[in-house]
């Protein structure tokens, strides 16, 4: 008997034994993944751009770089538009970031006149024209500079 009482003794050392490498094991692999979990955290690559930009696909961009819902990314395009448009009906000049500015040019009106046809040679009355308001958008200089390296598609 004291034979099995040895090996009983033995088993449940070699069981704990056993267990202290797998506690180490896991230990291991806990301080394993908590890392992963905050390179999870931190900023993905920005998505590439669209092959097309439309409102549709800018937003997905938007919502993947920003990590938002695309629902939510349209809303924000949407309420940047709708103010960029309340500022230049004010008649203000809306800046664009760098890339310029959006506002309306009053285009004078023109008084009526005699004109020639080219094909007859005959004499017309050219009518006038009222003054008119139309959009218009200026770009800035560093957009210009920035288009002289621009890849453009022939």
């Amino acid at each position: 008997m004291p034979a099995k009482t040895t090996t009983t003794a033995k088993k449940p050392a070699a069981k704990t034994a056993a267990k202290k490498p797998a506690a180490k094991t896991a230990a291991k692999a806990s301080a394993k993944k908590a890392p992963v979990k905050a390179e999870a955290k931190a900023p993905a690559k920005k998505p590439e751009l669209p092959a097309k930009f439309t409102l549709t696909t800018m937003s997905a961009y938007l919502a993947d770089s920003r990590g938002m819902s695309r629902k939510d990314a349209r809303e924000v395009l949407d309420s940047v538009f709708e103010l960029v448009e309340a500022g230049v009906m004010q008649g203000n000049r809306v800046p664009m970031g760098n890339m310029g500015k959006v506002f309306v040019k009053v285009k004078p009106a023109t008084k009526a006149r005699m004109g020639r046809n080219p094909l007859t040679g005959e004499s017309i009355k050219i009518a006038a024209k009222k003054a008119t308001k139309v959009p218009r958008f200026t770009f800035g200089k560093a957009f210009k500079e920035t288009v002289l390296k621009a890849k453009v598609k022939e």
